[in-house]
């Protein structure tokens, strides 16, 4: 009798284990896009800039696209967000609703190697 709650048991176990591994798999696979690499989490940042954006951001980014180079400032309370754009000499300053505070012309700067 032993023998065979023994071996009932080690049965149950075995088979509600391989239950448990194929649930996990099928999770994954349905809840979330895994981003591996640095050029994927690059991608990904991009991707989620690009829809969260409102207002003068929004209306900037749509004229001339991507940036890398954005600062984001906090002096005495005041948040503000800088975007420079050195191929067409501008940089752009916002402020925390993204409404445009200030632009200015900077030196351009042509990046192709000659």
């Amino acid at each position: 009798m032993r023998k065979y709650i023994l071996l009932l048991s080690g049965l149950l176990f075995i088979f509600a284990g391989s239950g448990t591994a194929n649930a996990k798999s099928c999770t994954s696979e349905r809840y979330g896009v895994s981003v591996d690499g640095k050029r994927a989490r690059k991608n990904l940042r991009h991707l989620l800039l690009a829809g969260n954006l409102k207002g003068d951001k929004k209306r900037i980014f749509d004229q001339y696209g991507y940036t890398p180079h954005r600062l984001r400032f906090d002096h005495a309370g005041a948040k503000t967000e800088r975007w420079r754009y050195y191929s067409e000499g501008l940089e752009f300053v916002f402020d925390e609703g993204s409404n445009l505070v200030d632009w200015r012309q900077i030196q351009k700067e042509d990046r192709l190697i000659q």
